[in-house]
C-alpha cells in the first residue's frame, strides 16, 4: 500500500474518531485539593461541559508540588481526549519554579474559560484606604503574604516592584494561611483574586485597594484599577483545558466548540458571576498565543526574584 493511501486511511480513522468521541466520561485533573478556585471553576465548567459532550465530566483533584503531579499525570495520559487537565496559572509558572518542571510542549492547549486579574487587600487593621497612601509606609515596613514560587508571589513582585514598595515577604503554606494571617494583622498585604478575598472582605476583615485590569471589572465596579492609582500593572490569573500532547484534532475542536458553548451559556456565566470569577473564552490558537504572552511577562519576574529552579526553555 502507498505511503498516500496510508496516509489517506489514517486520515479517515482520525475523523471517525473524532465523530464518536466521547462515548464515555470525561476526566478534568484538577492539580490541586478541593475546595480551592481551580476546583470550584473547573466543577463550574464540568457542570455545564457535560451537556455540551452527552457524557459526564469527572472531576479527579490530584493535588501535591505546587501542582505538577497533577499535570504530569494528564502529560502521561492516553491522548484521546478521555483525561484532560484544568490548569491555573501555576502551570506555567512551575515550569520554571521546580526540580521537575511541567513543560508546555507535553501538552495541546484547548481553551481559556476563566480570567481574573490580581487584586491588592490590605487587612482592616490598618488605616490605608487607596494605594497612594500604602506608598506613604516606611520603607522595609509592610509585611507581604507569599507561597514561594505562586502565581501569589510573582502577583505581588510584580506590584511592589511597579509601586516602587521596599517590603518584606512573609512565607506561607497557602492562600488559606495568607488570607487568616491577613484578617489577623499578622501581615499587612495580600495578592490574589477578589473571589478568594470576598470571605474576608464580606466580614470586614481586609480591605481590597486595587485590580490589576486593564479597565473597569463589571464583577466589582466598585475597586478601582492599579493603572487608575497610578500604578501601570496589568496582571491576571487564569483558568483553562489541556489535553496530552498528541490528542487528535477532530478531538480537540470537539471539545473547542464545546467549551465555546459553555462559555456562551448565560447560566454558567450567572453562576461564574455568582463567585465573583470571571469567564473569558479563547480559542486553542488565541490561547496559545496568550500564554506566549504570559510566559514573556511571568519569566522575567521569575528570574528577577531568584525563583528560577528549572533550566530556561
Amino acid at each position: 500500500m502507498s505511503r498516500i493511501a496510508l496516509l489517506l486511511l489514517g486520515l479517515i480513522a482520525c475523523a471517525a474518531f473524532g465523530q464518536s468521541y466521547p462515548s464515555k466520561p470525561v476526566s478534568f485533573i484538577v492539580p490541586f485539593p478541593p475546595g480551592g478556585r481551580t476546583d470550584l471553576t473547573a466543577r463550574a465548567v464540568g457542570q455545564f461541559l457535560k451537556d455540551e459532550l452527552g457524557q459526564p465530566v469527572v472531576i479527579i483533584n490530584k493535588s501535591g508540588a505546587g501542582g505538577v503531579i497533577g499535570a504530569k499525570e494528564v502529560a502521561a495520559a492516553a491522548p484521546d481526549g478521555y483525561t484532560l487537565g484544568f490548569f491555573s496559572t501555576g502551570f506555567l509558572t512551575t515550569q520554571y519554579t521546580v526540580p521537575t518542571p511541567t513543560d508546555v510542549r507535553d501538552y495541546e492547549l484547548v481553551a481559556l474559560v476563566n480570567f481574573d486579574p490580581a487584586a491588592i487587600a490590605v487587612t482592616a487593621a490598618q488605616p490605608w484606604k487607596s494605594i497612594a497612601e500604602l506608598k506613604k509606609a516606611k520603607p522595609g515596613s509592610l509585611r507581604v503574604g507569599i507561597n514561594p514560587g505562586s502565581s501569589a508571589h510573582i502577583f505581588a513582585a510584580a506590584f511592589c516592584d511597579a509601586a516602587g514598595l521596599d517590603v518584606l515577604y512573609v512565607p506561607f503554606k497557602g492562600g488559606s494561611e495568607r488570607a487568616t494571617a491577613l484578617a489577623g494583622g499578622h501581615i499587612d498585604l495580600d495578592f490574589d483574586i477578589v473571589a478568594a478575598m470576598k470571605s474576608m472582605r464580606d466580614a470586614g476583615k481586609l480591605r481590597i485597594l486595587g485590580v490589576a485590569a486593564a479597565g473597569p471589572e463589571k464583577l466589582y465596579p466598585d475597586i478601582a484599577t492599579m493603572r487608575e492609582q497610578g500604578v501601570d500593572l496589568v496582571m491576571h490569573s487564569w483558568h483553562g483545558v489541556f489535553a496530552p500532547r498528541g490528542t487528535p484534532l477532530p478531538v480537540l475542536a470537539t471539545l473547542e466548540g464545546a467549551l465555546q458553548k459553555v462559555a456562551r451559556n448565560p447560566q454558567f456565566v450567572q453562576a461564574m458571576d455568582a463567585q465573583l470569577l470571571g469567564v473569558r473564552y479563547m480559542n486553542r490558537a488565541e490561547f496559545t498565543r496568550f500564554f506566549r504572552a504570559q510566559d514573556e511577562q511571568f519569566r522575567p519576574l521569575i528570574e528577577k526574584l531568584g525563583l528560577m529552579v528549572a533550566p530556561v526553555k
